[in-house]
């Protein structure tokens, strides 16, 4: 079968968390570098990241399917968080009060 690269995960659990996702989709995926990680500190970090790589027939459905993992990595970290006024706790964007002190 003729894969082709699809992303370069940043580390083991980044790769193993994206092929899960590819799994959820039925697409089977390939990783190669995954061994690499042994060499933190050694090797250059562009070496020890993960190659995923996909079905050539495939590639477009799972650059869907990365996109919106991109796109969830960004939401999550523009996230704001809030300070309740009354206790100083900081509180999740969505809570409407303070999950501390309920004011």
């Amino acid at each position: 079968m003729d894969y082709r690269l699809l992303y370069k995960a940043a580390n083991n659990y980044e790769a193993y968390f994206i092929q899960g996702l590819l799994k959820n989709n039925l697409i089977k995926s390939q990783l190669l570098g995954e061994n690499l990680s042994i060499g933190i500190g050694e090797l250059p970090i562009d070496v020890i990241q993960v190659d995923i790589l996909v079905p050539k027939n495939k590639l477009n459905e799972s650059i869907k399917i990365i996109s919106d993992y991109e796109k969830n990595l960004k939401y999550k970290e523009n996230k704001i968080e809030w300070i309740c006024k009354n206790c100083k706790e900081i509180n999740p964007e969505n809570f409407g009060i303070c999950w501390n002190c309920n004011k």
